[in-house]
C-alpha cells in the first residue's frame, strides 16, 4: 500500500493490474520529481502520442493519483511533461490531438485557484477538441462542461469551435499550437481576474517561444509582434491586443492591466503599449524617440519594447539606452527592453514577470550602473 493514496482512490486497482511498475516510484515522498525523470526516459514522445497507446494512459494515471490525492503541483508537472512530449512528437510534421493533457493541466490550475490560467487552458483543451471533431465539439465531452457550466455560454463555446476549426485549415502549420490559434480569436472569454496567488505565476508554452523564435527575421516583422503578444498575454491579469491602428498610429501590441492593486505593475497604469523591432540592428535614438511619441499619444506611463537586437548605445549609457533613462527622468515614463537573449531565456524557462519587474526597477530608481558591474 502507497502511504499517501487513498486506499479507496478507484486508480488503484486499474494501477495494480496493468501499471505496476509506477508502483516503486509512487512509493517515495519525492515520487513527482522521480516520475518527471522516468516516464520521458521510458516513453518516446510517440508512445504517448495515440490514446489508443497504453503509454498514454499509463502517464495519465501517474498525474491522476497525484491529483486526486492533493498532490496538485506535483500533477500539474506531469501533465505538463506530458504536452510537451507530445508537442516532441510533431517535430515530424504530423498533427497530434493534445486535448487530454491540457485539460488536466487547467483542472490543476482551477484546483489551485489560478483562474486566469486555467480558463486559458481550457480554452486551449477547446481548441484541439475543436480539431478532433471538426468544429463541433458535443456535449458529451469533458472540455463542453468544464467550460459550459460556468465558465464560457453555450453560443459562444460553439462559435469559438467553430472559429478554432476554420483557422486550422487556414493556418495548418499554426494548428499544431493550440496556442496559436487561441491568438486569432478575440478575448471576450478572458472574463476571470487573477487571485493574488496567481500574480506571480508564469506559464507560457516553451516549444511554441521557440518555434516563434525560430521565424523571427521575416520582412513584415509579424512573428516578433506574435511572440511579444503572447508572451504578454501569460502574464495572469495582461489583456492584449495585436496589431491595433488609430487614424494616426499603428500600435503593435496594446496591453490592459486588470486586477492588481499592490505589485508593481499597479504602477503601469491601466494601459500600456508594445513596439516590436525584429531588425539585425539595435533599435536607436530615432527609434525609441518615436515609441515614447506613441506613449504620449495614449497618454501611457510604461511601455516594453521588444527589439532583436537590444538598444544602441547598450552597456556605454549612451545614444538610445541613455535616452530611455532621460525618458523617465523627464517625463515620468519607464520603458523596458527585451531583447533576443531575453527571448531566448522565456523559451528555456525564465519568468517574464520577473524579468520585467527588474528592468522596471532598474529604470525607475537608475540601477544600470550597479546592474553592468555584477
Amino acid at each position: 500500500m502507497i502511504s499517501w493514496i487513498d486506499p479507496k482512490d478507484p486508480l488503484l486497482p486499474e494501477l495494480n493490474e496493468r501499471h505496476a511498475w509506477l508502483i516503486p516510484l509512487l512509493e517515495p515522498r519525492n515520487s513527482g520529481a522521480l516520475l518527471l525523470k522516468e516516464l520521458p526516459r521510458r516513453y518516446k514522445p510517440e508512445d504517448v502520442a495515440s490514446s489508443l497507446r497504453p503509454e498514454q494512459r499509463a502517464w495519465e494515471v501517474a498525474g491522476l493519483l497525484h491529483l486526486n490525492n492533493g498532490r496538485t503541483h506535483e500533477a500539474l508537472g506531469i501533465f505538463w511533461q506530458m504536452y510537451q512530449h507530445m508537442l516532441d512528437a510533431q517535430a515530424g510534421g504530423a498533427y497530434v490531438h493534445k486535448g487530454l493533457p491540457l485539460v488536466w493541466i487547467a483542472d490543476c490550475f482551477a484546483r489551485l485557484g489560478f483562474t486566469v490560467h486555467a480558463k486559458r487552458y481550457y480554452m486551449l483543451t477547446l481548441c484541439e477538441d475543436a480539431l478532433n471533431w471538426k468544429g463541433v465539439v458535443p456535449e458529451t465531452t469533458g472540455i463542453y462542461f468544464r467550460l459550459a457550466w460556468g465558465r464560457l455560454p453555450d453560443a459562444e463555446l460553439r462559435r469559438y469551435a467553430a472559429r478554432f476549426y476554420e483557422l486550422a485549415q487556414e493556418y495548418p502549420e499554426d494548428a499544431r499550437f493550440p496556442e496559436a490559434l487561441l491568438q486569432r480569436v478575440d478575448q471576450r472569454w478572458l472574463t476571470e481576474y487573477p487571485s493574488p496567488s496567481e500574480a506571480s505565476s508564469y506559464w507560457p508554452n516553451p516549444k511554441y517561444v521557440s518555434w516563434l523564435l525560430a521565424k523571427l527575421g521575416d520582412a513584415s516583422g509579424k512573428m516578433l509582434e506574435q511572440l511579444a503578444e503572447y508572451l504578454m498575454a501569460c502574464m495572469p491579469g495582461c489583456r492584449t491586443m495585436l496589431r491595433l491602428r488609430s487614424p494616426s498610429t499603428d500600435y503593435d501590441v496594446v496591453c490592459a492591466m486588470e486586477g492588481f492593486d499592490v505589485d508593481f505593475r499597479s504602477e503601469l497604469g491601466r494601459y500600456f503599449v508594445c513596439e516590436c523591432k525584429d531588425w539585425n540592428e539595435p533599435a536607436d535614438f530615432s527609434a525609441l524617440a518615436k515609441f515614447c511619441r506613441v506613449l504620449d499619444s495614449t497618454k501611457s506611463r510604461f511601455g516594453v519594447l521588444f527589439s532583436k537586437s537590444g538598444l544602441s548605445g547598450a552597456g556605454r549609457s549612451s545614444d538610445a539606452e541613455r535616452e530611455q533613462l532621460k525618458v523617465f527622468q523627464d517625463r515620468g515614463m519607464v520603458i523596458v527592453v527585451l531583447d533576443g537573449d531575453d527571448l531566448a531565456r522565456v523559451a528555456n524557462g525564465a519568468n517574464l514577470i520577473q524579468m520585467l519587474r527588474e528592468r522596471y526597477e532598474a529604470v525607475r530608481l537608475d540601477l544600470r550602473a550597479s546592474a553592468d558591474g555584477d
